[in-house]
């Protein structure tokens, strides 16, 4: 099978907050490119591919806010048991690049 992605991805224990018209939840980023990510939730929540959504980036070393990024989903799967979805940025963020270029300066 051939590698559509554009960009590397990179694998995360990290959190983000996921926003949408549904309301805000905490999912894990299984995995993060400049263009996407995977997210995995918890609990399951009311998502559909063509949905549109909000991601906050947030730093546990300073509580602050490091990126967001409007996206859109382009996937429901399962993750293990527990419910996931692929995000697609989007517009090019800078504020991602940063989320990146950290997880490239802790290998």
């Amino acid at each position: 099978m051939n590698e559509k992605r554009q960009f590397e991805r990179k694998d995360t224990a990290y959190t983000a907050l996921y926003c949408s018209y549904c309301g805000v939840r905490a999912a894990r980023i299984k995995d993060l490119s400049k263009s996407g990510a995977a997210l995995v939730f918890k609990d399951e929540i009311d998502a559909a591919t063509g949905d549109s959504a909000m991601i906050h980036f947030y730093s546990r070393d300073t509580g602050t806010l490091v990126a967001k990024a409007k996206c859109h989903i382009v996937r429901v799967f399962s993750e293990n048991g527990s419910m996931a979805i692929g995000i697609h940025f989007d517009e090019e963020n800078k504020g991602v690049d940063t989320v990146m270029d950290y997880l490239a300066s802790r290998d």
